[in-house]
């Protein structure tokens, strides 16, 4: 659909004048093209105009202003060019000066004498010794290892690798030169990679149904945790091959974008499950955020009456599209409001979350998604 007749069904859907049209039309377009454009669901052809075209048209007449005035002005676009800045800080923020104390302790200086050559020496052993793990397909983690330096045999794109892939890490690790005043190296800090949560529920969470924790923490700390002794010939199978069995397990949660109940969330859920393993002398975790989103933003859409009716009109949640089994592990009172009510108008370049409004994502016959949404693993 090319421009001109993009605008021209905008100014029927909305029914705007000339005048009307010609003022929305420049801030329109300035917004698809230093943003929406580029989102990467989008089928070949597609741009931010025409799907508005589709989404206002499956939006009752009465419902499009509203609807309109909420993409511009509480809708939350994160590029890809704003999500690699977050990638990048992750490690000037926050890795960089986790590692940096940890040189610091082992070398007993004090936290004034950092730019010492003994730290600096100590900080390239302990950086090397980094375990880096991406948690989901959009962790980033090549971005993130080229921006810090770290080593390919450092860095897991995913928490299942086979075997080989393990005895490599460790045997690379052994052989580097930075690490030859350590008898027996092993991997001394792990950081786990994601770049967005909202509830923290797919990360770990306790099933009433069966009684059970489930989600990707869990299996992590699962694999961490059990014991790898190895003998000559046996398979390689846990990521425990690893670390130092002697040592305590320190891990590190970080994510790009976060909000402060997925943080509360995970926190919580992650002490219950170690308590109820015998674990928690065994493992310490601490949980990282780049950028925090503000509650604000969904206390602001739970308190905009006219905007949540309009979210739960029948005509605009399409059910059969979006409710799903792992969709119901979360709150699902409201399910207009996104996965667990998160309620967030948020937007991410490479995909958008379905802690977000349905409105903006679910992608069906009878009501088309601003900004589709597939499901990430």
């Amino acid at each position: 659909m090319n421009s001109n007749l993009a605008n021209q069904l905008l100014a029927s859907i909305m029914k705007w004048d000339a005048p009307t049209l010609a003022s929305e039309r420049a801030a329109l377009e300035f917004m698809g093209s230093m943003k929406y454009d580029a989102y990467d669901r989008y089928m070949p052809g597609m741009r931010f105009m025409s799907s508005l075209v589709q989404w206002l048209n499956d939006i009752k007449e009465e419902d499009r202003d509203k609807a309109y005035k909420f993409i511009k002005e509480k809708l939350v676009f994160i590029s890809s060019m704003q999500m690699n800045y977050l990638v990048d800080l992750l490690y000037d923020s926050k890795i960089r000066p986790i590692l940096l104390d940890m040189a610091t302790v082992e070398t007993d200086m004090s936290s004034y004498k950092r730019s010492s050559k003994v730290v600096r020496t100590r900080f390239e052993i302990e950086k090397r010794s980094a375990l880096v793990i991406g948690l989901s397909d959009g962790a980033h983690t090549d971005i993130l290892r080229r921006s810090a330096g770290f080593n390919n045999e450092q860095v897991l794109t995913n928490y299942y690798p086979d075997g080989k892939k393990l005895e490599d890490m460790l045997d690379e690790l052994r052989k580097d030169e930075k690490l030859k005043v350590i008898e027996k190296p092993f991997f001394r800090r792990i950081f786990l990679i994601d770049d967005f949560t909202a509830s923290g529920k797919s990360f770990i969470r306790f099933d009433e149904s069966d009684g059970k924790y489930h989600g990707k923490l869990k299996r992590i700390i699962d694999e961490l945790c059990v014991k790898s002794c190895i003998k000559k010939g046996q398979k390689i199978e846990h990521l425990s091959y690893l670390l130092d069995p002697e040592q305590k397990i320190q891990i590190d949660i970080l994510f790009c974008i976060a909000t402060e109940k997925a943080r509360t969330n995970i926190k919580d859920s992650l002490d219950n499950y170690l308590k109820s393993v015998n674990w928690r002398d065994k493992v310490e975790f601490n949980i990282h955020i780049v950028q925090i989103l503000e509650d604000k933003l969904s206390i602001d859409i739970k308190t905009d009456k006219d905007l949540v009716k309009l979210l739960k009109k029948d005509e605009h949640f399409v059910e059969e599209c979006v409710i799903s089994k792992s969709y119901k592990v979360g709150k699902n009172d409201n399910p207009w409001l996104g996965f667990d009510e998160c309620a967030l108008p948020v937007v991410l370049a490479h995909n958008t979350p379905n802690n977000s409004l349905p409105i903006i994502w679910q992608d069906a016959e009878r009501f088309h998604g601003l900004f589709p949404r597939i499901s990430r693993h």
